[in-house]
């Protein structure tokens, strides 16, 4: 059996980012199915700030970030044409990073004050990688950098997400971390899975309308940023404007005419023979969780709707965005990338088929639990359970993978 070495995740940006994205993501699993299995048997918690709160800030901004960095240190140097990022140039980041989530999470339920604090390591950490980020764009003679650009400006959002978490809570402001988190979730990850997805996958490109593509060539991806680009700034503004029923309009407008260009671009190549490769299948599944969340939360906004069923379907749709389209792509993605870097034959076998439909049952799941209150007693622990055996099945499948020599014996 082929021996683990920690050593070994220092040979590949994408072994050390994903190992700890792994670890990250397992974790914060682990927590929060605790907690829905703690609330079920009537089980009381300490927390120091609100639940829902942390849960949202470190689902979002505590294995994304480091799968991101991941992706875009293994990925950003091809596009670009610049030299292969050394690993061993973002151990420490990545370790500072990881030792402030660890306080954070300590601070969530001992005090806000530790928290802070660790979440200004965090973004301390952070700053080091996006800067990192920054100056690989910014050294590039590519003429196709658009990508890129968004990955880097995104990685900058998330920093300052993390960093207006640790002044809020540092400030005894812990109401404002809801509105910054989804600030954060928006403008930081929700704009790079749309670019990423936008040049790595076909069913977002052009053809839908080919008089439009020659007219406006990027046309796909700029409807489709815009959509976090508008939703980070209503999550910021929401104190002023949401009661404004001109401004719920044109959001609700807004997101009813990117889900249907969405749509157009999806939907037709259903029955086409890509979709019969399984890679393919699993990265188109999670895009229909995109449309769906686009067409919940256009539901949202309307004035129209009574407060409480609003605020049901915009949870709806948060989790149809997070869990499904990123939850759903990134599990595609990060399984390819360490599958096929790790020597393996077959990146998409019978485990990462099993863990994909279990992902689309947890989405189910949550969604229920969402939409429909009275079933959040059995739903909420079934979802969270369910997202901690895809999450730790991954994270110990692939974790012993990034630490072992290649399956096929070639070097790297």
């Amino acid at each position: 059996m082929p021996t683990w070495r920690a050593a070994a995740l220092l040979s590949a940006p994408h072994k050390l980012c994903f190992f700890w994205a792994g670890v990250h993501w397992a974790l914060a699993a682990l927590w929060w199915a605790a907690w829905q299995s703690a609330q079920a048997a009537g089980l009381a918690w300490s927390w120091r700030i609100p639940p829902a709160a942390a849960h949202g800030l470190w689902f979002t901004l505590g294995p994304m970030p480091l799968f991101i960095t991941g992706f875009m240190f293994t990925a950003g140097p091809k596009w670009l044409r610049q030299p292969p990022v050394d690993a061993r140039a973002l151990r420490w980041p990545v370790a500072a990073f990881s030792a402030g989530w660890a306080l954070a999470l300590v601070g969530f339920h001992a005090g806000a004050e530790l928290a802070a604090a660790g979440l200004a390591v965090a973004a301390g950490a952070w700053s080091l990688l996006a800067l990192r980020m920054l100056r690989l764009v910014a050294r590039s003679m590519e003429e196709d950098r658009r990508h890129a650009k968004a990955v880097a400006a995104a990685a900058v959002a998330m920093l300052g997400c993390l960093a207006g978490s640790a002044l809020a809570l540092a400030l005894g402001r812990p109401d404002a971390l809801e509105r910054i988190v989804r600030a954060g979730l928006w403008w930081g990850v929700a704009v790079v899975f749309v670019v990423v997805s936008h040049r790595m996958l076909p069913f977002l490109g052009e053809g839908a309308w080919p008089w439009l593509d020659a007219r406006w060539p990027d046309w796909p991806l700029w409807a489709l940023a815009s959509v976090p680009l508008a939703q980070g700034a209503a999550a910021l503004a929401g104190p002023w404007l949401d009661g404004l029923a001109a401004w719920r309009w044109l959001l609700a407008l807004h997101l009813g005419v990117v889900a249907a260009l969405s749509l157009r671009l999806s939907l037709r190549w259903i029955g086409q023979p890509p979709l019969k490769q399984p890679m393919v299948a699993m990265l188109f599944r999670p895009l229909l969780w995109w449309d769906a969340a686009l067409c919940v939360l256009a539901l949202s906004w309307l004035p129209i709707v009574e407060g409480a069923l609003a605020a049901r379907l915009g949870m709806a749709a948060v989790h149809a965005l997070t869990l499904g389209y990123m939850g759903g792509t990134m599990l595609a993605m990060v399984t390819r990338v360490s599958a096929t870097n790790s020597g393996r034959a077959q990146a998409i076998d019978r485990v990462a088929r099993r863990l994909h439909v279990l992902l689309q049952a947890t989405v189910i799941a949550r969604l229920l639990a969402a939409l429909w209150p009275a079933s959040a007693a059995l739903a909420l622990p079934a979802a969270a359970a369910g997202w901690l055996l895809v999450a730790g099945t991954w994270a110990l499948r692939h974790g012993r993978w990034l630490g072992e020599p290649r399956a096929d014996g070639r070097p790297g």
